[in-house]
C-alpha cells in the first residue's frame, strides 16, 4: 500500500519554491508546475526581516546560509536614514538593533539571487520542476486530489499547494472572492549600480510618493518608488516609460537620488493590490500559500517574509501529524490554516494602514507623515512583533507528538 505523501505545487515563485524545498526535506515527493517557460530575472530586490530569515533557516539551513552570502547582512550599528525629498534627515532608524533584539539581522537581497538560491535548494532536495504549464483546476476525491493542467494533462496527488500568486486562479476556484483590491498607488522598482551614493539604506518622502532604498551587496542599491496614482496609469507606460516618468516626477529632489534612479536597470512597474483577510485557506486536499493566500501591500516589506513563514509552518505541521507518510493530513492542514490566517490577517491590515500613511497624498497628509517620522521613525513600535516571529521547534506541536519524516524508500500516495 502506498504511504508517501505526494504534492503538486502551483507556482515557482518565492513561496512555491520555499514550500517545495521544505516539503521535500520533510519526506514529501514534490512536483512544482510553473506556467512561465523559464524562471526569468525577477528584477529589483526585497528585504528579508528577522522573521523571514528565521523562516528561511527553518526551510533549509543551507538556504539561510545562501541568503547571508548573497545579500547585504545589516551590521549591528547600521541605521536607515529617513529624509525629505531635499535630502534633509528627519530621523534615523536603528535597523542594526534587530541583530541583538531578534538574534537575526535584516538582509536586503536581489530577488534574482533569492530565486536562484531557492531553485538550487529545491533541486538539491529532489523537487521536480515542470515549466511551461500551470494548474487550471482541481477536483478532490477520496484520498487524493486530481490536478488539471493547462496543457490538458492531469496529475494525481495527495496535496495541492496553490502558490500561484496574487491573481491566483486556484484561489478563485476555491473561494470565488473576485479580484484583488487596488490600494491607490503604483510601485516602480529597480536596481542601480555605481551611483556614487553610500551603501546605506534610506527612505525619502515626497508628496504622494515615497522612495525606499537598500544596499544589496557590492555597489548595488535596490529601490522602490511608491506613487499615488489612478489604477493602470503607470503600468501602461511600460518599464522604460515608467522610469522616464519617475525621473521627471522627481524634479526638485536631491540630485544624487535622481541620478541613481536614472541609471537603474531591471525596472518593474505594477499597481499595488491586496485582499481582505479570509479565514478559509483549505479545501479538502488543496491549500493556499503566499500571495495566493494573503497578498499585502509592500509598506512593511512582509510579502516574501510571510511566504517563507508559510512554507516553514506547512512542513512543520505535516511532520508533526505524521502526514508526510500515513498520518492525519486534515489535522495538519487545519493547524496550518489556523496559525497562518490569524497571523497574516494582522500583517495584511497593518501593512495597508502603513501604506496609506506612507504615501502622504496631499499637503496635510505629507506633513503628518513627515512629523510622525521625526517623532518615532518610520514605523510604530507595535510593528516590531511582526519581525519577532520564529518558527516552532522541530518537536513542538499542540496536542500531539512531532516525529521526523522517515527518509527511507516509501511508496507514493
Amino acid at each position: 500500500m502506498s504511504d508517501r505523501l505526494t504534492a503538486v505545487i502551483a507556482g515557482a515563485g518565492i513561496g512555491g519554491l520555499a514550500a517545495a524545498t521544505a516539503l521535500a526535506r520533510a519526506g514529501v515527493a514534490v512536483t512544482v508546475v510553473e506556467r512561465a517557460e523559464r524562471l526569468a530575472d525577477a528584477g529589483s530586490g526585497l528585504v528579508l526581516y528577522p522573521n523571514g530569515v528565521a523562516a528561511a533557516d527553518a526551510v533549509s539551513p543551507r538556504l539561510g546560509e545562501r541568503i547571508r552570502e548573497d545579500g547585504h547582512v545589516v551590521g549591528a550599528g547600521e541605521v536607515r536614514l529617513l529624509m525629505d525629498s531635499a535630502g534633509r534627515v528627519l530621523s534615523r532608524e536603528p535597523i542594526g538593533a534587530d541583530n541583538e533584539r531578534f538574534g537575526r539581522p535584516q538582509i536586503p537581497i536581489l530577488r534574482t539571487r533569492l530565486q536562484t538560491a531557492l531553485r538550487e535548494e529545491a533541486d538539491a532536495a529532489g523537487v521536480r520542476l515542470v515549466l511551461g504549464t500551470g494548474v487550471r483546476a482541481y477536483r478532490n476525491a477520496t484520498g487524493r486530489v486530481s490536478v488539471q493542467l493547462s496543457d490538458g494533462g492531469t496529475h494525481e496527488a495527495g496535496l495541492l499547494v496553490a502558490a500561484d500568486g496574487i491573481d491566483s486562479l486556484l484561489r478563485e476556484r476555491m473561494l470565488g472572492d473576485g479580484p484583488p483590491l487596488y490600494q491607490g498607488y503604483t510601485s516602480v522598482r529597480g536596481r542601480s549600480s555605481g551611483s556614487g551614493l553610500p551603501q546605506q539604506g534610506f527612505v525619502a518622502n515626497g508628496r504622494g510618493v515615497q522612495l525606499f532604498v537598500a544596499p544589496v551587496g557590492g555597489d548595488t542599491l535596490y529601490w522602490t518608488a511608491k506613487i499615488t496614482a489612478a489604477r493602470g496609469v503607470w503600468p501602461a507606460k511600460g518599464a522604460a516609460g515608467a522610469l522616464r516618468a519617475l525621473v521627471e516626477s522627481l524634479a526638485g529632489w536631491h540630485e544624487s537620488i535622481i541620478r541613481m534612479i536614472a541609471a537603474a536597470d531591471g525596472v518593474v512597474v505594477s499597481d499595488i493590490h491586496d485582499r481582505d483577510p479570509v479565514r478559509r485557506w483549505v479545501d479538502g486536499r488543496v491549500i493556499l500559500l503566499g500571495d495566493a493566500a494573503h497578498p499585502m501591500v509592500p509598506a512593511l516589506g512582509q510579502g516574501a517574509n510571510t511566504a517563507l513563514e508559510d512554507a516553514a509552518i506547512l512542513a512543520h505541521e505535516l511532520r508533526a501529524h505524521g502526514a508526510t507518510t500515513a498520518g492525519d493530513l486534515a489535522k495538519s492542514l487545519a493547524a496550518y490554516e489556523r496559525q497562518r490566517t490569524e497571523r497574516t490577517a494582522r500583517v495584511v491590515l497593518r501593512s495597508r494602514r502603513q501604506g496609506s500613511l506612507d504615501q502622504g497624498a496631499g499637503r496635510l497628509r505629507a506633513l503628518a507623515r513627515d512629523a510622525a517620522m521625526r517623532l518615532r521613525g518610520r514605523k510604530d513600535a507595535a510593528i516590531l512583533d511582526i519581525a519577532a516571529w520564529t518558527p516552532p521547534t522541530p518537536h513542538s506541536v499542540a496536542g500531539s507528538a512531532c516525529t521526523e519524516a522517515p527518509r527511507s524508500h516509501h511508496h507514493e500516495r
